[in-house]
Protein backbone atom coordinates (compact mmCIF):
# COMPACT_ATOMS: atom_id res chain seq x y z
CA UNK A 1 0.00 0.00 0.00
CA UNK A 2 0.96 3.53 -0.41
CA UNK A 3 -0.31 5.27 1.93
CA UNK A 4 3.14 4.39 4.79
CA UNK A 5 5.10 5.98 2.06
CA UNK A 6 3.15 9.46 1.73
CA UNK A 7 4.72 12.69 3.66
CA UNK A 8 2.79 14.64 5.38
CA UNK A 9 -1.57 13.77 5.79
CA UNK A 10 -2.77 10.48 4.65
CA UNK A 11 -5.96 11.72 3.54
CA UNK A 12 -8.05 14.67 2.36
CA UNK A 13 -10.57 16.79 4.03
CA UNK A 14 -13.79 14.65 4.95
CA UNK A 15 -15.70 17.30 3.88
CA UNK A 16 -13.81 17.98 0.10
CA UNK A 17 -14.65 13.51 -0.36
CA UNK A 18 -18.21 14.85 0.11
CA UNK A 19 -17.59 17.31 -1.98
CA UNK A 20 -16.54 15.24 -4.86
CA UNK A 21 -19.00 12.60 -4.37
CA UNK A 22 -22.14 14.16 -3.73
CA UNK A 23 -21.34 16.49 -6.76
CA UNK A 24 -20.91 13.40 -8.56
CA UNK A 25 -17.45 14.54 -9.90
CA UNK A 26 -16.60 11.09 -9.87
CA UNK A 27 -18.50 10.61 -12.96
CA UNK A 28 -16.44 12.93 -15.15
CA UNK A 29 -12.59 12.86 -16.21
CA UNK A 30 -10.56 15.21 -17.62
CA UNK A 31 -11.57 18.33 -15.09
CA UNK A 32 -9.14 20.61 -14.26
CA UNK A 33 -8.63 20.79 -9.96
CA UNK A 34 -6.87 24.38 -8.54
CA UNK A 35 -5.92 24.63 -4.68
CA UNK A 36 -5.29 27.51 -2.64
CA UNK A 37 -3.88 26.02 0.39
CA UNK A 38 -2.76 22.55 -1.09
CA UNK A 39 -0.18 21.36 1.86
CA UNK A 40 1.21 17.58 0.71
CA UNK A 41 -1.43 17.31 -2.17
CA UNK A 42 -3.79 15.17 0.19
CA UNK A 43 -7.16 16.75 -0.89
CA UNK A 44 -5.77 16.41 -4.62
CA UNK A 45 -4.66 12.57 -4.87
CA UNK A 46 -8.54 12.44 -5.34
CA UNK A 47 -9.37 13.84 -7.93
CA UNK A 48 -5.97 12.76 -9.42
CA UNK A 49 -7.09 8.98 -9.03
CA UNK A 50 -9.91 9.86 -11.15
CA UNK A 51 -7.99 11.32 -14.28
CA UNK A 52 -7.86 14.75 -13.57
CA UNK A 53 -5.11 17.19 -14.09
CA UNK A 54 -4.47 18.64 -10.44
CA UNK A 55 -2.66 22.01 -9.69
CA UNK A 56 -1.76 23.24 -5.90
CA UNK A 57 0.25 26.13 -4.48
CA UNK A 58 1.10 26.25 -0.71
CA UNK A 59 3.67 29.05 1.01
CA UNK A 60 5.65 25.96 2.63
CA UNK A 61 8.37 24.89 0.46
CA UNK A 62 8.79 21.18 2.31
CA UNK A 63 5.32 20.41 1.70
CA UNK A 64 5.43 21.40 -2.07
CA UNK A 65 8.56 19.08 -1.47
CA UNK A 66 6.63 16.33 0.23
CA UNK A 67 3.28 16.91 -3.22
CA UNK A 68 5.79 16.27 -5.74
CA UNK A 69 7.04 12.93 -4.00
CA UNK A 70 3.68 11.69 -3.35
CA UNK A 71 1.95 12.00 -6.44
CA UNK A 72 5.32 10.20 -7.79
CA UNK A 73 4.58 7.30 -6.18
CA UNK A 74 1.35 7.43 -8.00
CA UNK A 75 2.76 6.83 -11.10
CA UNK A 76 -0.60 8.10 -13.36
CA UNK A 77 -0.09 9.81 -16.80
CA UNK A 78 -2.42 12.82 -15.74
CA UNK A 79 -0.55 16.27 -15.03
CA UNK A 80 -0.08 17.85 -11.80
CA UNK A 81 1.51 20.45 -11.18
CA UNK A 82 2.99 22.24 -7.42
CA UNK A 83 4.36 25.67 -6.90
CA UNK A 84 5.52 27.00 -3.54
CA UNK A 85 4.16 31.07 -3.21
CA UNK A 86 2.02 33.58 -1.94
CA UNK A 87 -0.96 32.47 -3.02
CA UNK A 88 -2.00 36.88 -3.35
CA UNK A 89 0.89 37.33 -5.30
CA UNK A 90 0.29 34.05 -7.37
CA UNK A 91 -2.99 35.21 -8.50
CA UNK A 92 -1.73 38.95 -9.58
CA UNK A 93 1.31 37.20 -11.44
CA UNK A 94 -0.37 34.63 -13.25
CA UNK A 95 -3.70 34.06 -15.44
CA UNK A 96 -5.55 31.82 -17.90
CA UNK A 97 -5.70 28.58 -15.62
CA UNK A 98 -9.33 28.04 -16.50
CA UNK A 99 -9.58 25.82 -13.77
CA UNK A 100 -13.09 23.54 -13.43
CA UNK A 101 -12.66 23.54 -9.55
CA UNK A 102 -11.56 26.37 -7.01
CA UNK A 103 -10.83 24.75 -3.88
CA UNK A 104 -9.48 26.82 -0.68
CA UNK A 105 -9.50 24.46 1.98
CA UNK A 106 -8.93 26.23 5.54
CA UNK A 107 -6.56 28.50 4.07
CA UNK A 108 -8.41 32.09 3.67
CA UNK A 109 -7.89 32.31 7.47
CA UNK A 110 -4.35 32.91 7.56
CA UNK A 111 -4.76 36.30 5.14
CA UNK A 112 -6.46 39.62 6.06
CA UNK A 113 -9.92 39.82 4.80
CA UNK A 114 -9.05 42.98 2.53
CA UNK A 115 -6.70 40.51 1.18
CA UNK A 116 -9.13 37.93 0.55
CA UNK A 117 -11.28 39.98 -0.80
CA UNK A 118 -8.73 41.04 -3.59
CA UNK A 119 -7.54 37.70 -4.21
CA UNK A 120 -11.14 37.13 -5.43
CA UNK A 121 -10.94 40.01 -7.55
CA UNK A 122 -7.54 38.81 -9.20
CA UNK A 123 -8.71 35.10 -9.53
CA UNK A 124 -12.15 36.71 -11.32
CA UNK A 125 -10.12 39.07 -13.14
CA UNK A 126 -7.02 36.79 -14.38
CA UNK A 127 -9.46 33.98 -15.67
CA UNK A 128 -8.35 31.56 -13.06
CA UNK A 129 -11.73 29.67 -12.98
CA UNK A 130 -14.41 29.20 -15.99
CA UNK A 131 -17.53 29.90 -16.01
CA UNK A 132 -20.16 27.97 -14.35
CA UNK A 133 -16.85 26.25 -12.29
CA UNK A 134 -17.40 25.21 -8.76
CA UNK A 135 -15.66 26.12 -5.53
CA UNK A 136 -15.12 24.77 -2.21
CA UNK A 137 -14.14 26.60 0.80
CA UNK A 138 -13.86 25.33 4.37
CA UNK A 139 -13.17 28.23 7.11
CA UNK A 140 -12.75 29.40 10.74
CA UNK A 141 -16.18 30.54 12.68
CA UNK A 142 -16.32 32.87 15.99
CA UNK A 143 -17.02 29.64 17.98
CA UNK A 144 -13.35 28.43 17.15
CA UNK A 145 -11.34 28.16 20.04
CA UNK A 146 -8.62 30.60 18.46
CA UNK A 147 -11.10 33.78 18.23
CA UNK A 148 -9.77 36.20 20.54
CA UNK A 149 -6.45 34.20 20.79
CA UNK A 150 -3.54 37.24 20.38
CA UNK A 151 -3.98 40.59 19.48
CA UNK A 152 -6.35 41.86 17.46
CA UNK A 153 -5.29 43.12 14.25
CA UNK A 154 -8.67 43.76 12.13
CA UNK A 155 -12.76 42.59 12.91
CA UNK A 156 -12.33 39.22 13.62
CA UNK A 157 -8.75 38.86 13.01
CA UNK A 158 -6.19 37.89 15.77
CA UNK A 159 -2.60 37.56 15.51
CA UNK A 160 -1.11 34.82 17.53
CA UNK A 161 1.51 35.12 19.99
CA UNK A 162 4.59 34.72 18.43
CA UNK A 163 4.99 31.95 21.87
CA UNK A 164 1.58 30.38 21.68
CA UNK A 165 2.68 27.19 19.72
CA UNK A 166 -0.70 25.09 20.85
CA UNK A 167 -1.50 23.98 17.33
CA UNK A 168 1.56 25.08 15.55
CA UNK A 169 0.60 28.38 14.43
CA UNK A 170 2.67 30.45 16.75
CA UNK A 171 2.51 34.25 15.13
CA UNK A 172 -0.14 33.14 12.67
CA UNK A 173 -3.12 35.44 11.52
CA UNK A 174 -6.49 34.06 12.43
CA UNK A 175 -9.43 35.17 10.80
CA UNK A 176 -13.00 34.14 11.52
CA UNK A 177 -16.18 34.38 9.14
CA UNK A 178 -19.99 33.75 10.08
CA UNK A 179 -21.27 31.78 7.04
CA UNK A 180 -23.74 34.76 6.40
CA UNK A 181 -20.57 36.86 5.72
CA UNK A 182 -18.94 34.27 3.91
CA UNK A 183 -22.17 34.47 1.30
CA UNK A 184 -22.55 37.65 1.06
CA UNK A 185 -18.50 38.00 -0.01
CA UNK A 186 -18.35 35.01 -2.69
CA UNK A 187 -21.90 36.06 -4.05
CA UNK A 188 -20.12 39.62 -4.24
CA UNK A 189 -17.19 38.70 -5.70
CA UNK A 190 -17.56 34.94 -7.69
CA UNK A 191 -20.96 35.40 -8.24
CA UNK A 192 -22.06 32.34 -6.05
CA UNK A 193 -25.23 30.02 -6.73
CA UNK A 194 -26.64 26.75 -6.06
CA UNK A 195 -24.71 26.60 -2.63
CA UNK A 196 -24.34 24.11 0.37
CA UNK A 197 -23.34 25.45 4.22
CA UNK A 198 -22.12 22.64 6.34
CA UNK A 199 -21.37 23.84 10.31
CA UNK A 200 -18.97 21.43 11.20
CA UNK A 201 -17.66 22.06 15.32
CA UNK A 202 -15.73 19.16 16.64
CA UNK A 203 -13.17 18.37 19.72
CA UNK A 204 -9.50 17.94 18.87
CA UNK A 205 -6.33 17.56 20.87
CA UNK A 206 -3.86 20.46 20.45
CA UNK A 207 -0.21 19.47 20.66
CA UNK A 208 0.22 20.14 24.47
CA UNK A 209 -2.36 17.59 24.86
CA UNK A 210 -5.07 19.58 25.56
CA UNK A 211 -8.81 19.43 24.34
CA UNK A 212 -9.74 21.98 22.08
CA UNK A 213 -12.51 22.74 19.96
CA UNK A 214 -12.24 23.48 15.99
CA UNK A 215 -15.11 25.46 14.33
CA UNK A 216 -15.41 25.37 10.28
CA UNK A 217 -17.40 25.78 7.80
CA UNK A 218 -17.70 24.33 4.46
CA UNK A 219 -19.59 26.06 1.28
CA UNK A 220 -19.67 24.57 -2.07
CA UNK A 221 -21.43 25.68 -5.10
CA UNK A 222 -21.03 27.36 -8.51
CA UNK A 223 -19.16 30.82 -9.30
CA UNK A 224 -19.16 32.40 -12.68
Amino acid sequence: MLIPKIKGLKYPDEYFIKFFFKERLHEKTNLKFLEFGCGNGNNLMLPYQYNNEVIGIDYDKTLISFANENFNLLKHNQKYSFYSADMREFVKKNNNINADILSLPNIINYISKIDFINFLKNCKNNKFYKNNSKIFIRFRTHRDFRFGLGNRIDNCCYQIDKDNNTTGEAGALNCFYSGIEMIDILRKYLNLTDYKIFHIDFENMALNGDTILNSDIVIWGSIN
